[in-house]
């Protein structure tokens, strides 16, 4: 078993929840062998990715999700600076 643990800062706790809620939909249903878990803490939010896939499915997971968080904060950021 294989463990991956990501922990990411962002400039407010509501672009770390609106982020944690846009990707969530993307990591479910996961393959057997293969766990996500995620949570928010204030302005960060932390990831553990447990795989018993080999290092291939660990990679293409952990790409897949910060591919996910990537599109999820540019179109945060886009709405925000449309109010403003």
């Amino acid at each position: 078993m294989m463990e991956l643990k990501i922990h990411l800062e962002f400039a407010n706790a509501d672009t770390a929840k609106r982020i944690l809620q846009s990707i969530g939909p993307d990591n479910e249903p996961l393959p057997i062998g293969l766990s996500i878990d995620s949570q928010q803490t204030e302005t960060s939010l932390q990831f553990s990715i447990d795989c018993a896939r080999g290092i291939d499915s660990l990679r293409h997971t952990f790409e897949d999700l910060m591919g996910a968080i990537d599109l999820s904060l540019r179109t945060t950021q886009r709405l925000d600076s449309q109010k403003a």
